[in-house]
């Protein structure tokens, strides 16, 4: 489980996104996860029938909660579950392993194994399964750069190529067509952090067109299917 952090999020431009990348390259490590330049993130999204989720992050309440099911690199060896939560300013997330065979049994609706498990976040998205009906919506692939610090748990992700698989739900599928959910010139920077952002960090970010971005890549992706 990760602690609350502050997370404000950008919209920029392919160029403007070269010039902060190596100007962050000089300053920042990258993410442990980046081989080469970057890795690829697949995220499985669910939300209920009223489309609660959704409509919760287009009205910007308060507090509001995303499960997803994600894997990295088209790796299905290794999968995560997580509960993305909202609280007023401040992000957390919880995390916790799943069996490729467990997926199966979630979309098989056959969830009763979670209460077998040892973790709160399990038994959370059983409850959600079961009695909010929430479902699989939209499946989410992008390409992420990351860049980390100490200093405040600092974390800034470059995410481009931005698709969605529009109805398609089923990440087991052999054939998966995805569409574009930005436009091609788009970059989405995320910047999280505890406490205060240093004024080092601010500067180098705040470079070109930056434009401050409320709508998530989730809003984005379902933007042609938000009415399943």
């Amino acid at each position: 489980m990760l602690g609350k952090r502050h997370e404000l999020k950008y919209m920029v431009s392919k160029m403007d996104y070269l010039v902060m990348v190596r100007r962050l390259d000089k300053l920042l490590r990258r993410d442990n996860h980046c081989k080469g330049k970057g890795y690829t993130i697949t995220s499985l999204y669910f939300d209920d029938l009223n489309n609660r989720a959704y409509k919760e992050k287009i009205n910007g309440e308060a507090i509001r909660h995303k499960y997803r099911i994600r894997y990295y690199n088209d790796n299905l060896d290794f999968i995560k579950l997580e509960r993305k939560s909202k609280i007023n300013q401040m992000t957390m997330k919880i995390a916790k392993p799943l069996e490729r065979e467990e997926v199966i049994k979630i979309y098989n609706e056959d969830s009763r194994f979670l209460l077998n498990k040892e973790g709160y976040l399990y038994h959370d998205f059983y409850r959600q399964l079961n009695h909010r009906l929430i479902q699989p919506k939209v499946i989410i692939k992008y390409d992420r750069e990351a860049f980390t610090h100490p200093l405040g748990d600092l974390r800034i992700t470059f995410d481009q190529n931005v698709k969605t698989a529009n109805t398609q739900t089923v990440i087991f599928d052999d054939d998966i067509h995805y569409i574009s959910a930005l436009e091609p010139n788009q970059v989405i920077v995320e910047v999280k952090f505890n406490g205060v952002l240093p004024d080092y960090i601010r500067n180098l970010i705040q470079t070109g067109n930056v434009m401050q971005a409320s709508a998530s890549k989730y809003i984005f992706s379902r933007k042609y299917n938000n009415y399943v």
